[in-house]
């Protein structure tokens, strides 16, 4: 009797497509690698960087192709011909792609390459409640040109799904939620060691005087916030003295809007130099959070479900953000911190003031930013959807 013979099929192959490796690095390696984990092949393309010989170091494959990161037509066609190029001789099953350019980009060259399978993450639909009426009427017409050649649009704020489906933009069952996570297990205050937790104060320099902390994290560009932050914390310190400021990333060097100098001298003319730390970006962001008493992120760019927020949550911290899309979404106005308006330093200054004065408010508040995550925004919620949008269009190897 002849054996039986198995057929053994290839892992299916999958390209995840951005502007930049810090994208890869600190948003989207969890789920590639729940997809490795899931038996698929998957490689990334984006433009070449010290995130990206890193992550190449640790075993991942990298496709380096200069994706600029603004509407720049002669660099943006070389962009789509040299992922051509690559779609066409890896012969992939799905490409993934992220970020506003890189999201238009990667789906032309995808389409133009016979790709049967094509999805986007909207990390923030770059039309907004914020926008001008120009630039929202420019952005929506791209991203509904650009549905048209997609066939699945993940979005990372259920405000964005709600706004796609009345305006159109797609038809409804092309858009699905997926969320934002963490991993609540790192991201935990219980795991955190008294003694590395002091250490790290006294290297980041904080004054053994400072005993209430106030921190943001974000890529230092003006649209984040922090320079309202600064504003801020010039208003509080009368009252509270011993208040120190931590802003936790830095300025990347394709960022189209450096603000570190414009932030540095605002810093210098308020005479806040004793009161703030700029720590650059650092890979110890659970410890940077366990010294926080308050986060917050008063930014007023086009957000989709902050990452940061989420963290500080997840390390049972109560919370000041904006009243734009997905910081709404994340923080409970009330319950697990405070939305006040976009750029607005007086209202971030009041609402910042009210927890400063009360640490039982921020107890509360911190406990239930906690609750919130672990029922709402856990990463292996998005793992789970991600698997599901993957098996509808037929592309998963188990």
């Amino acid at each position: 009797m002849l054996p039986s013979i198995v057929a053994v099929h290839p892992p299916k192959k999958i390209l995840h497509i951005c502007a930049v490796g810090f994208t890869v690095k600190n948003l989207l390696l969890p789920q590639i690698d729940y997809l490795l984990s899931q038996g698929l092949s998957v490689e990334v393309a984006c433009s070449p960087g010290s995130e990206v010989d890193q992550m190449r170091r640790q075993g991942y494959i990298i496709h380096t192709i200069q994706i600029d990161r603004k509407i720049s037509p002669l660099a943006n066609f070389i962009s789509i011909y040299q992922l051509l190029k690559l779609l066409r001789k890896e012969k992939y099953d799905l490409v993934h792609v992220h970020t506003p350019i890189a999201a238009v980009i990667g789906r032309i060259a995808a389409k133009i390459a016979g790709i049967k399978n094509i999805i986007y993450t909207a990390h923030g639909f770059p039309f907004h409640d914020q926008s001008s009426s120009k630039q929202y009427q420019l952005y929506f017409t791209i991203e509904k040109l650009m549905a048209s050649i997609t066939d699945l649009i993940l979005s990372q704020s259920e405000e964005d799904v709600k706004t796609a489906q009345k305006s159109k933009l797609c038809s409804p069952e092309k858009i699905h939620y997926l969320g934002n996570g963490v991993d609540i297990e790192r991201f935990n205050r219980t795991q955190l060691n008294p003694t590395n937790q002091s250490q790290l104060r006294v290297s980041l320099g904080i004054p053994e005087t400072a005993d209430l902390l106030v921190g943001t994290i974000g890529r230092l560009t003006r649209k984040k916030g922090s320079g309202y932050l600064i504003e801020a914390a010039a208003k509080l310190l009368p009252k509270f003295p011993n208040l120190h400021i931590l802003v936790i990333g830095g300025q990347l060097s394709t960022d189209p809007e450096p603000f570190q100098q414009e932030l540095l001298e605002r810093i210098s003319i308020l005479g806040l130099e004793k009161y703030v730390t700029l720590t650059d970006y650092r890979q110890d962001t659970p410890e940077l959070l366990g010294l926080l008493d308050i986060f917050t992120l008063p930014t007023f760019t086009h957000e989709g479900l902050p990452r940061s927020i989420l963290e500080a949550m997840s390390m049972s911290l109560p919370v000041v953000a904006t009243d734009i899309r997905g910081c709404r979404e994340a923080v409970v106005h009330g319950k697990t911190g405070f939305i006040v308006p976009p750029q607005d330093s007086n209202r971030l200054a009041d609402s910042l003031e009210k927890l400063l004065s009360n640490p039982e408010l921020r107890q509360t508040f911190g406990k239930a930013s906690r609750q919130r995550i672990e029922a709402k925004y856990d990463e292996r919620l998005v793992f789970k959807r991600l698997k599901t949008a993957y098996k509808d269009l037929g592309v998963w190897s188990r």
